[in-house]
């Protein structure tokens, strides 16, 4: 019998070689270098206000919305990196901000990532692991993750060292797992390998003058942040950083306002980052100013990567204004269009430096982000050829 022509294989040879070609393009790119989008607070997702924790409060610290209940949302939602923060609270791992305990194991939130990492093993997935906290002296929650994530098989990198200067490529082989996909946890001492590069001062809501209470044309808020002020929080500290008590103690205070105050909050004296709203310009504007000043300077920080937070931060005062306003951190991000806004100027070729991208409510335009990072990325690796 003759053997099989040859001809077809070339053909399909010859089809499959520029993909080949820009899949190894890609994988020369420094992961310093490489644009992709971090989920912030990616565990806030599993938030409900059906939990025993009061719905304003779930509002300000809910960062991500899961269609599913699942990881995996986030990550066809374009997400390859999580901003991770795990707790040990009453006998479980779980996720936390601040003093906001999140009830989903972390265990559960692994299998999740490793499944979908298996079923897309051309793509790389990050985990940030930072800031664990315990509510039992006795228990490590720095070794309890190391023990989740090792029961998983997930190669973990404990150290910022092995990250410097690598590539893509080299990243995507550190984090190979036997059943196919690539997942790489990084958890150095409990701190970053990444540059944060946060500015709490970049926020949706706040007053056209630098403090409430220098607004002597209106009484607006004045009596809210009294309160705030007697309940011993300062107004300017970031809500993020405000444990369970006190931001139920911003809400009270925020509720006891007279309706008239609320009125005028909601008027003249305030900016909002909404698209509808006439004094959007500012808030946009100290976000990109913030993100340009990114793109710039963040190749030269000493840490392996670096962040550009392309999302509204909360002060105190912020919430107290954007909660008047019946907002949270997801609907401003709607209303403002934050992750659309951040596609588009990638497209546009704003910013030469791009690596994590964080972004709030990845899965509202997320798609639309990777695909100009996508793009971003191309370029930039023909650029090196």
């Amino acid at each position: 019998m003759a053997p099989a022509p040859l001809l077809p294989s070339l053909v399909l040879l010859l089809l499959c070689a520029p993909a080949l070609a820009q899949a190894g393009s890609l994988d020369a790119i420094p992961l310093k270098e490489f644009g992709h989008i971090m989920a912030h607070d990616a565990a806030s997702g599993y938030l409900s206000k059906s939990a025993p924790i009061r719905g304003e409060v779930v509002d300000w610290t809910k960062t991500q919305e899961l269609p599913t209940n699942s990881m995996a949302d986030l990550l066809n939602c374009g997400a390859r990196s999580f901003d991770w923060r795990p707790a040990w609270h009453d006998g479980k791992l779980v996720g936390h901000h601040g003093d906001i305990n999140v009830d989903h194991e972390f265990a559960e939130s692994l299998a999740e990532i490793k499944g979908w990492a298996d079923a897309n093993p051309e793509e790389l997935v990050m985990m940030h692991i930072w800031d664990c906290a315990s509510d039992d002296d006795a228990i490590d929650c720095g070794a309890k993750v190391l023990e989740a994530l090792a029961s998983l098989e997930l190669p973990t990198v404990t150290s910022c060292a092995p990250l410097v200067n690598v590539t893509l490529g080299e990243a995507k082989r550190m984090g190979k797992l036997s059943s196919g996909g690539t997942v790489l946890p990084v958890y150095a001492d409990g701190g970053l390998c990444t540059a944060a590069n946060y500015d709490e001062s970049i926020a949706c809501w706040g007053s056209q003058s630098p403090f409430f209470t220098l607004r002597a044309a209106s009484g607006a808020a004045d009596g809210a942040v009294s309160c705030i002020a007697a309940r011993g929080i300062d107004e300017a500290e970031s809500y993020a950083s405000l444990g369970l008590a006190e931001r139920v103690a911003v809400q009270e205070c925020i509720d006891a306002l007279p309706p008239a105050d609320q009125e005028h909050l909601q008027a003249l004296f305030t900016y909002s980052c909404w698209v509808d709203g006439s004094s959007r310009d500012k808030p946009v504007n100290q976000m990109l100013a913030y993100l340009d000043g990114v793109a710039t300077n963040g190749l030269a920080t000493a840490l392996p990567l670096y962040q550009a937070q392309a999302l509204w931060e909360e002060s105190t005062a912020s919430v107290v204004i954007g909660e008047l306003h019946l907002s949270s951190l997801l609907n401003d991000e709607v209303k403002s269009e934050m992750n659309k806004m951040v596609a588009g100027y990638i497209r546009d070729g704003r910013w030469a430096n791009i690596n994590q991208i964080e972004l709030n409510n990845v899965c509202d335009a997320g798609p639309d982000v990777l695909a100009a990072l996508q793009e971003f990325n191309e370029g930039h690796a023909a650029a090196k050829r």
